[in-house]
Formats: C-alpha cells, sequence, structure tokens
C-alpha cells in the first residue's frame, strides 16, 4: 500500500484536491476532521481541553468553542504546544492505527489530508508528500471570502505555518494552485497517471 500526505497552507486549496480524490473513489483520511470529532461534544480531547483551558473554551453543548481557542493559540504561541499535546499527537497516534487497519484490508493506495504535516514533522511517515501551494495575496484572498476572519489573524496563521519553501523543497509533488479549479485538478490527474 502506497501512503500519501496532502497538505498545503491555510487558502492554498488542499481540500480542493482531496475532495477530488475522493470524488475518484480514492480513501482520504481527513486529520482536520478526526480533530473536530476529537474536540466535539464528548470528544475524546475535551477533558483535557477542560483541564488545560477551563470552561470558557468550551461551548454549550460541550464542544470545543474553536474561534476562541483559534484566537488564543495564534496571539499566544506558548498555549498552541498546550493544545497539541492533547490533541494533535492523539491524531497522528490514530493515523498510525488506520494504516495498519487499511494495509491489513488491502487497500492499495491511502491519502491523507494533513495540513500541519510540516508543523508536526510528520513528512517522513508517508511514501509521498503533496504540497497544494498559492501566493500568499491569493490564499489571504480566499479565507477572508470563505471563512470572514479577520485579516490579522489570517496573516497570523499564515506565520505560524511552516514556510512554504520548506514544504515545497521537501515534497515529492508540488500543486500550484494560482489558476482554476479546473486547472488545478488537471495536475492532480496527471500526478494520478504518475502513480
Amino acid at each position: 500500500m502506497i501512503t500519501i500526505a496532502v497538505t498545503g497552507g491555510i487558502g492554498a486549496g488542499k481540500s480542493t484536491v482531496t475532495d477530488y480524490l475522493i470524488s475518484k473513489g480514492y480513501t482520504v483520511i481527513d486529520a482536520d476532521k478526526m480533530s473536530r470529532e476529537m474536540t466535539g461534544p464528548g470528544g475524546k480531547a475535551m477533558p483535557y481541553i477542560l483541564e488545560h483551558f477551563g470552561p470558557d473554551f468550551i461551548k454549550e453543548d460541550g464542544s470545543l468553542d474553536r474561534g476562541k481557542m483559534r484566537d488564543l493559540v495564534f496571539q499566544e504561541p506558548k498555549y498552541k504546544a498546550i493544545l497539541e499535546e492533547g490533541t494533535t499527537k492523539v491524531v497522528l497516534e490514530d493515523i498510525e492505527k488506520i494504516k495498519e487497519e487499511k494495509a491489513s484490508e488491502g487497500e492499495k493506495a491511502l491519502f491523507f489530508d494533513i495540513p500541519l504535516l510540516f508543523e508536526t514533522r510528520q513528512e517522513g511517515n508517508y511514501d509521498q508528500v503533496w504540497v497544494v501551494t498559492a501566493d500568499h495575496d491569493l490564499r489571504k484572498q480566499r479565507v477572508m471570502a470563505r471563512d470572514n476572519i479577520d485579516p490579522a489573524i489570517i496573516d497570523l496563521i499564515i506565520g505560524s505555518q511552516a514556510d512554504e519553501n520548506k514544504k515545497t523543497s521537501s515534497a515529492d509533488v508540488i500543486l500550484i494552485n494560482n489558476g482554476t479549479i479546473e486547472e488545478l485538478l488537471k495536475e492532480v490527474d496527471y500526478v494520478l497517471s504518475t502513480i
């Protein structure tokens, strides 16, 4: 089984690529979704969140207040490491279990959607790394239009993510997303034809 990590900074178009892979019948494991489930009502990370951040970061339904947490960790980076200890680390352990399960089921190719692949230094745990990238200003415009986030927060998020040059220099495949979605998906089709 070949394992492929797909990553890219906020607004680069990584989700467009992974959604397309799913539409073509590939299995894509979404690390962000795993993290959201962990921090949803009754999620296994919620006792950790309560203990380390207090009830102010928990919504009435028992889930993590993601907006409040995002603002905290990107304005005060020391809290990011505390959050990652109780969430990211657990997701990475779960990913290794999924790899073993899928390999035993005879899966031929398994994709992983991992936004913070380089930040968590996990790039060496996959057979291939695909990096989706786009120009900084274009990424910022996309996030502002999609999420209505304060531009200053977007800059903090982009600044906290691994440097684009580091990502692309370590990638097996670089998908440049400065044009149309059709152009990006054509690039994906080409890469799929080579593996």
